[in-house]
């Protein structure tokens, strides 16, 4: 069991006071509801793209399925259900990374302006 210090541990807040900016400097300030909106709206979006995706790409693999010859009618149901997910789950995970692309670029690029235009004032 490990031991405990015997001197006393710093507090970290004193010890890092002077990294911590204050909401002014680092012009952080609550979000207005529209902004909360918006966001709630592309989040909302991007889960019934997300859903759409998973069930085209499972119907798409049920209308092309491998041809395997099963001993057992269960592991043909098994085999046809992975197959069907897994084609799913790559349609989704497709369409959500190319949301999520397409939402982030704007962001970025409104986040590096605002920076750029915070620095470069003096």
């Amino acid at each position: 069991m490990p031991r405990r210090p015997s001197r006393p541990v710093p507090d970290v807040f004193e010890t890092f006071a002077h990294r911590v900016d204050s909401d002014e400097e680092a012009g952080l300030a609550a979000p207005t509801a529209g902004a909360v909106a918006r966001s709630a709206g592309i989040t909302v979006g991007l889960m019934v793209l997300t859903s759409v995706a998973f069930v085209a790409g499972a119907w798409l693999a049920g209308r092309a399925r491998p041809d395997l010859v099963f001993t057992n009618l269960v592991w043909e149901g098994v085999a046809i259900a992975a197959w069907s997910f897994l084609w799913g789950a790559l349609a989704a995970a497709a369409v959500l990374a190319v949301g999520v692309v397409a939402v982030g670029m704007p962001w970025v690029r409104r986040q590096r302006e605002a920076r750029a235009t915070s620095t470069s004032t003096p």
